[in-house]
């Protein structure tokens, strides 16, 4: 699937879809200003590229740009999947609309974006009017959009995303995003601080105009998980650029590029990216038949040291989570799922760095079953009237978790596994 790139915005995009918009005459104060941020942008980049096709929808043409993508790129059916894989996680509870919580967030948060469709940046006026100059934040705003055409045009954003390998793996895809926004965020901050050595008093004006953008405020009711996902690659991302730029500028970034990080661990950890350190090869096999008549394997995936520090955050403290995640060498995820009843399974075979990271986790997910179930596990099993979660050591460096409606169906997953 294609993406928008932009501030606080990685939305699904499809076909070329055009916002439509009364014919916008800009003045030449303005057409000089947007220049010279290209300008500072391609200098601060170090990347010599091409000027882009520019639009300032409102918002409200956003909002329905927005809708209109979701409807054509997340059917009912495709966010039904996404939306088990929350719930398999525990990160989101199974009633919530995913679609509509989605739209209500990414409606909120776009403040720009620029589309690798179209290959137009879009920069949303925060004050809803266009002048003969872009306020600070909305210069900021700009660079970063111009930056993410810079990648287009030297490293083709679309093909980061829409490679097969990419595509339908959210660990992955995230590990993506996060370069890609990472570094616009870099290029960002980078233009913000020189704006800043150069007139001080400028931190309050972007005080002022950021108090006036006050309704980019994450929606009332949004889970954690989602708001969590849209700001890692932000945070994570420029963390990770960053630290690629201290070992070799912008070169090793752009390399980055072209052979870009493959798991989210890279980003959490960027120098085991800089070491070449890949995610251990980890198989499952198919537990369908295990499971009995009416179930199906919807997912078969990596879950990955974000997502998987994420579920252990449900019922662990965030410090805990972060080091019993931080061993992770490699894993395989599958979900499965009943429709008549509406009942999820999932399998996610674990490998570790070291035997004492497979010793902590072990013991974090004893503390997870107990926070999770209210009691200790028995034979490796917990379980309550909806689900049963077991956990099994198969080597000092691998390990299995399995959850199922019943113990039982648990356990013949896991058999499934011996044959």
């Amino acid at each position: 699937m294609k993406r928008l790139f932009g501030i606080i915005a990685a939305v699904l995009i499809g076909a070329q879809l055009v916002i439509a918009q009364e014919p916008l005459v800009i003045s030449p104060e303005l057409e000089a200003q947007m220049s010279g941020l290209e300008a500072e942008t391609r200098s601060i980049r170090q990347l010599d590229g091409e000027s882009v096709e520019r639009a300032f929808p409102t918002r409200e043409e956003t909002i329905a740009y927005l809708q209109d993508l979701f409807d054509t790129q997340l059917p009912i059916d495709e966010a039904a999947r996404y939306q088990h894989f929350y719930v398999a996680l525990g990160l989101i509870e199974p009633e919530i609309d995913l679609r509509a919580v989605y739209l209500a967030l990414l409606g909120s948060q776009v403040a720009g974006f620029y589309d690798s469709d179209t290959q137009v940046m879009n920069v949303v006026p925060l004050s809803g009017e266009i002048s003969n100059a872009l306020p600070l934040m909305e210069q900021i705003i700009y660079v970063h959009e111009y930056t993410h055409a810079l990648q287009d045009q030297f490293f083709g954003l679309d093909r980061l995303l829409e490679s097969e390998a990419v595509a339908d793996h959210p660990d992955r895809s995230l590990a993506t995003i996060s370069l890609v926004e990472g570094d616009a965020s870099t290029v960002m901050t980078a233009y913000t601080q020189q704006v800043l050595s150069r007139s001080p008093m400028a931190a309050l004006q972007l005080l002022g105009e950021g108090l006036l953008a006050g309704n980019l405020m994450i929606p009332e009711g949004t889970p954690t998980i989602l708001t969590r996902e849209l700001l890692f690659p932000y945070e994570g991302g420029q963390v990770f650029v960053i630290s690629l730029y201290e070992q070799g500028g912008w070169e090793l970034i752009n390399r980055a590029f072209r052979n870009p990080p493959v798991s989210t661990e890279q980003i959490i950890h960027p120098d085991k990216y800089i070491a070449g350190e890949q995610p251990l090869d980890v198989s499952l096999l198919d537990a369908t038949s295990a499971l009995g008549e009416g179930w199906a394997k919807i997912w078969d995936t990596r879950l990955g040291e974000w997502y998987l520090r994420e579920h252990l955050r449900t019922e662990v403290g965030a410090a805990d989570a972060l080091r019993a995640a931080a061993g992770w060498g490699g894993d395989r995820f599958q979900i499965y799922h009943d429709p008549a009843a509406n009942e999820l399974a999932w399998m996610l075979h674990l490998a570790w760095d070291t035997p004492e990271d497979a010793r902590e986790f072990e013991a974090t997910y004893a503390q997870f079953g107990e926070e999770r179930y209210g009691a200790d596990a028995q034979d490796g099993c917990w379980n309550d009237a909806a689900t049963a979660t077991c956990f099994v050591v198969i080597d000092q460096d691998e390990a299995m978790v399995i959850q199922a409606p019943t113990v039982e169906q648990a356990r013949a997953m896991l058999s499934a596994q011996e044959a």
